[in-house]
């Protein structure tokens, strides 16, 4: 470790120190402009208490906002699934399925293209 007394003083110690200076000496001549920067008008705010009222605790407000942004993702999701069914959805067939499809598929065309194009 190099001893305090042999470092020799560099550009930027000797700007920092004519600063602090006139810092110092700006501070000495402007005593009210130097430290606070708002005003202290000496009166204390006191909160309109309403009979029956008690605040939440903190953390069950957080809690409940938390529910609701889980339950508002839910809700996308699950609209998400029931459009994506809607639109992606085979019709449905009712009833028995047609003979032709059934030879055709039995025959070993089991493509899609090929049973529906005859």
């Amino acid at each position: 470790m190099i001893p305090a007394q042999n470092l020799k003083s560099t550009a930027r110690t000797r700007r920092d120190e004519k600063r602090k200076a006139k810092q110092m000496a700006f501070a000495a001549a402007n005593p009210t402009m130097v430290g606070r920067s708002y005003q202290d008008i000496g009166e204390t705010i006191t909160p309109v208490q309403r009979p029956g009222y008690e605040p939440k605790p903190l953390i069950l407000v957080a809690a409940a906002a938390k529910r609701q942004v889980i339950g508002y993702k839910n809700g996308i999701i699950r609209a998400t699934y029931l459009y994506m069914h809607e639109f992606k959805r085979k019709p449905v067939v009712e009833g028995s399925t047609c003979l032709q499809d059934v030879g055709l598929f039995f025959a070993g065309h089991r493509k899609s293209n090929q049973v529906t194009a005859r």
